[in-house]
């Protein structure tokens, strides 16, 4: 280019960016939901998640009685979620429905919304029906949790005429809860173990467990052990593969003391009662849940059900079964073990961020009854790679929470700085520790996986089996 045209584009240039910085910021879209329905909060989320507008419009008649042929005609050509201006019209229609529908319609989409957790959505997807035209439809989109449970609400409270009612959405929260406590620490051990191992309890099978569980508890009677056992398949899936697998094993096994007055007079009592060993095993997952009332055994039970229903065998090295415990984290003290247990290969560990909840048990109104519903709400306590206080000073000063001990630990993410070796070079590693789910090792070479998971069991974070 010559002179004369390097000069006569710069005013281009100039005018170009002159006309690029006098260009408004971009916002994105956002529906006046909250402002125009500020008393209706579940609802509002619900309309914003919902893939399928017309089960909304289904809803909304439903509660109210009758039909709407404004709603009608939002929803009928809808594809996908509604369109801000569409959500902001039903927002405007429901705010001129009469106090009781906007309360029933509010206290519908709390108990959908609910549902959308990983428990909710496992509930919500065992009970369609992949035989049923209407539940294969719902059940084509596995990313649309939110229609899948309003689908259930709606075949259960306002049927379509001529169907009969079900009671699967009553059911899909009851699993929730048990699906919930299940994978609670304060119920189970949890483990983690090999993806798609599929169980199996044959007759001989059955007779091992029973010697293997009369090993562990002597004092039983092999022969008066009850097992039953029960199994969810995947009828979508090839082979039916079994998704969920649930054995219990009942005994009479530890002995109870009480008094009873007998004849005027006190006596001591001994007598045997039930204890109740119960195993959950999720295939695609890996997760094996394990209650037992002594919680000393539960690993020595989880070696019996890794070995003789999913045919282990003893051999820790081809099935092992991994657990993970974060309650070391909820004090300081786990600054100290970063330096004093270090293993060899790992020159520092940071803690990048926390995740903590605080569960509490509830007294909500369900149809006129009152029921109890277990509250978790999780916080994030995150360093910035830049913060120079550690973890739990920022969660004293910035959270006010000077202590941890009455918390949750669910997750946990640390930043691992891995030595120099012959074939590599010095780096970091983020590992993040979920409970019961184990550590995110996708991204991390073999070498730099077993490195860490030495090191968490070092920590005392992490066990095998």
């Amino acid at each position: 280019m010559t002179a004369a045209q390097q000069q006569e584009a710069k005013p281009t240039r100039k005018k170009a960016a002159d006309a690029q910085a006098s260009k408004a910021p971009r916002t994105r879209g956002k529906d006046k939901g909250a402002e125009m329905l500020p008393h209706l909060e579940n609802l509002v989320l619900l309309v914003r998640k919902v893939q399928r507008p017309e089960l909304l419009r289904a809803l909304m008649e439903g509660v109210t009685g009758e039909a709407h042929v404004p709603l009608r005609e939002l929803t009928e050509s809808a594809v996908g979620s509604l369109p801000i201006a569409s959500r902001n019209a039903l927002f405007a229609l429901v705010a001129n429905f009469e106090q009781s529908h906007q309360v029933k319609l509010e206290r519908a989409a709390e108990r959908i919304n609910l549902l959308g957790d990983e428990y909710g959505t496992m509930a919500v997807s065992r009970l369609l029906d992949a035989n049923n035209s209407q539940d294969a439809a719902i059940s084509s989109d596995r990313t649309d949790k939110a229609s899948k449970a309003l689908h259930l609400f709606l075949a259960q409270e306002y049927p379509p005429e001529g169907i009969q009612s079900d009671q699967r959405f009553d059911h899909a929260e009851t699993q929730h809860g048990m699906l919930a406590q299940a994978h609670s620490d304060k119920y189970s051990s949890h483990y983690i173990g090999p993806k798609g191992a599929q169980p199996d309890l044959t007759q001989d099978a059955e007779q091992a467990l029973r010697e293997r569980l009369f090993e562990l508890f002597p004092k039983i009677n092999p022969s008066e052990i009850l097992i039953e056992y029960f199994e969810q398949r995947d009828s979508s899936l090839p082979g039916n593969p079994i998704v969920l697998y649930s054995l219990t094993a009942k005994f009479n096994g530890k002995e109870v003391h009480f008094q009873k007055i007998d004849e005027g007079e006190v006596k001591d009592i001994e007598s045997p009662a039930v204890t109740n060993v119960r195993f959950s095993w999720q295939s695609d997952k890996g997760f094996l849940s394990v209650f037992c009332d002594d919680q000393e055994v539960r690993p020595d039970l989880t070696r019996i059900f890794r070995d003789v229903v999913l045919g282990g065998n003893g051999d820790i090295r081809s099935m092992p079964m991994r657990e993970f415990d974060l309650m070391g984290f909820s004090t300081p003290a786990m600054l100290k073990r970063f330096k004093q247990s270090r293993i060899e290969g790992i020159e520092g560990i940071e803690i990048r961020h926390l995740v903590v909840t605080k569960p509490e048990v509830r007294q909500m109104n369900v149809k006129s009854q009152t029921v109890q519903r277990r509250v978790e709400n999780a916080l994030v306590i995150r360093r910035h790679r830049f913060e120079d206080r550690d973890i739990y000073a920022m969660a004293k000063e910035v959270y006010s929470l000077p202590d941890l001990t009455d918390c949750v630990i669910q997750q946990v993410k640390l930043s691992m700085l891995v030595a120099k070796t012959m074939h590599r070079r010095a780096h970091s590693v983020s590992v993040q520790i979920t409970a019961p789910n184990g550590f995110s090792d996708g991204r991390l070479t073999k070498d730099d996986s077993d490195l860490v998971f030495a090191q968490l069991i070092r920590l005392d974070c992490a066990r095998e089996y």
